[in-house]
């Protein structure tokens, strides 16, 4: 059983009796839109939303409600917004936006997301922070934070023990005279409103206009800091399943004092937490204000939905994913699709249900059974597409013609190959989809090593034993024969005898053939790859190799 399937689980039995009285249930998580959603982001959003596609698919009333926060103060920069600083401490919702077609500064971010999680089909709900708070949604929770202030004081010690000052309060006011609110401190509250002073130097990133006055903390004039508010959201959106980033909810974390606020102050149980890991690149944790790594657009840019999904599932959420665009995590991702694909098609000797079931959660409609295509292995298309001289097409049937005999085999069930260069429609559709990423892979993050180009000649230096050329005139004379079908698999076979009747490990042999042809010691596979280059020249090239 798959990490999700076991989550599920666990859900149904705390939220028994919510689900027997087909009470919904809320799912949340949010994103601060103070800059471009980084793609660590994502894996809460799918975490999410996965456990909302399969509530749904066994008949469990639930939403997936996702914040996009626009209340928060801004507090930092990057470098192509800097013309903002003025900005600087004021509601994000205030800030105007620095580029056409959006409501305002966090709207380029939220808008962005969006068009990210929609091609993805999750069922997902999305809302704004503010309209809440100016709809007096958190006015009883500010009025609870506000009264029990000690007693929230205390849980910042006991929990986290980064205590509060005495005369500090849970709320954070827009000043009335300059409009920020990373600059105010209430420093009194008589029940109905409460004072406040907007100080130059309460914080480093941002300068209060130094006003002091009195307001009322509700329908929008004021915030929650975001322990409290992130407990009072859960009150406020009746939230039964909210997971979070793994240091959220370390011992002493953020979730942890959250939650005793929600239990302690605003009467409201935890709800069912999923912890989940960072998503690295190059080994560096995800960070939206160090500007690690990549936004969630440019990443999504560079997989189709369904791997992107695979990125975001194929690991338990309490381990970190390795995520490394200029070496080889996408190829291999694109690999183990199609691994999973055989799985749930039955093509592997021992299908596997957990891998199966992965494979079927990637899909975007998890409710409808996937359809089996044939699809060409993402290192045959690297070759392919860089090879002007063949047909993408036509190379694929010729694989695809191969595997009826290769991958079929011992397969328990499954429904049967088009004849060789007989790729259905569907087919040719993924097989072009698919070659649009691995053409921007290839022009944008792909290593040297799979950037290839047939050598006009062998290299100088080819250094060969005799037992090598021994080896490579023997293959020579055998792929010489006009009678061979020139295709991968046939040649494949005239190799393989060549290296049974010479006992030549098979290092020594296919190292040589690739440095022939391509100058380096690896490639695609080599029968296919030798069955792209006329049959003539290959052997000729061999031959002559193999006497020099």
């Amino acid at each position: 059983m798959i990490w999700a399937d076991r989550t599920i689980e666990d859900i149904k039995k705390r939220f028994e009796k919510e689900i027997s009285s087909k009470q919904p249930l809320i799912i949340r998580d949010e994103k601060t839109l103070s800059g471009r959603v980084h793609v660590g982001s994502l894996r809460g959003i799918v975490i999410h939303g996965l456990i909302a596609q399969i509530l749904k698919s066994e008949g469990v009333d639930c939403k997936f409600m996702f914040e996009l926060n626009d209340f928060d103060p801004m507090d930092g920069l990057s470098e192509e917004f800097k013309s903002l600083k003025e900005h600087m401490g004021k509601p994000l919702f205030t800030i105007p936006s620095p580029e056409e077609g959006h409501e305002n500064y966090p709207m380029v971010f939220g808008d962005e997301i969006k068009g990210v999680v929609e091609r993805l089909k999750l069922p997902i709900e999305f809302y704004m922070l503010r309209p809440l708070y100016e709809q007096g949604k958190f006015n009883d929770c500010i009025r609870d934070a506000l009264g029990n202030a000690a007693e929230i004081r205390k849980i910042y010690e006991e929990v986290s023990g980064g205590g509060k000052p005495d005369d500090w309060y849970p709320l954070q006011v827009v000043c009335e005279k300059c409009g920020k609110i990373g600059t105010t401190q209430v420093i009194g509250w008589d029940g109905e409103k409460v004072t406040y002073a907007c100080k130059k130097d309460l914080v480093e990133w941002a300068e209060g206009c130094g006003h002091e006055g009195e307001i009322s903390p509700f329908d929008g004039n004021a915030k929650l800091p975001w322990k409290v508010e992130w407990a009072a959201k859960w009150k406020v959106m009746d939230v039964k399943i909210e997971g979070c980033g793994k240091d959220h909810s370390a011992a002493g974390g953020s979730r942890h004092v959250a939650a005793k606020i929600s239990e302690d102050v605003f009467k409201y149980p935890n709800p069912f937490d999923i912890p989940y890991e960072f998503l690295n690149i190059g080994g560096k944790k995800m960070s939206a204000s160090k500007g690690l790594g990549a936004s969630a657009k440019e990443v999504s840019d560079l997989l189709p939905a369904t791997l992107l999904k695979l990125l975001m599932i194929r690991i338990v959420p309490n381990r970190p994913i390795e995520f490394d665009p200029e070496g080889k995590t996408i190829p291999n991702l694109f690999d183990e699709y199609d691994r999973l694909s055989d799985h749930y098609f039955k093509r592997h000797k021992e299908p596997d249900e957990d891998f199966a079931r992965t494979f079927k959660l990637t899909q975007l409609d998890t409710s409808i059974d996937p359809v089996d295509l044939w699809q060409m292995r993402f290192s045959a298309m690297i070759f392919v597409v860089q090879m002007p001289h063949l047909d993408l097409v036509e190379e694929a049937g010729k694989l695809k013609g191969g595997a009826s005999v290769s991958e079929r085999s011992g397969a328990t069930e499954g429904p049967p190959v088009q004849p060789q260069g007989m790729l259905t429609e569907p087919e040719i559709q993924s097989l072009n989809d698919r070659a649009l990423y691995v053409k921007k892979w290839l022009s944008s993050l792909a290593p040297e090593e799979y950037k290839f180009t047939i050598l006009d000649k062998p290299p100088q230096n080819l250094e060969l034993d005799e037992e090598q050329k021994s080896a490579l005139t023997k293959i020579a004379e055998a792929l010489s024969d006009e009678s061979l079908a020139w295709e991968g698999s046939a040649i494949h076979e005239h190799i393989h005898k060549v290296k049974e009747e010479t006992g030549i490990s098979p290092k020594k042999l296919f190292q040589p053939l690739y440095q022939i042809f391509l100058g380096r010691n690896s490639g695609p596979q080599v029968g296919w790859f030798l069955s792209t280059i006329d049959q003539k020249k290959v052997c000729s090239v061999i031959k002559k190799s193999s006497h020099s």
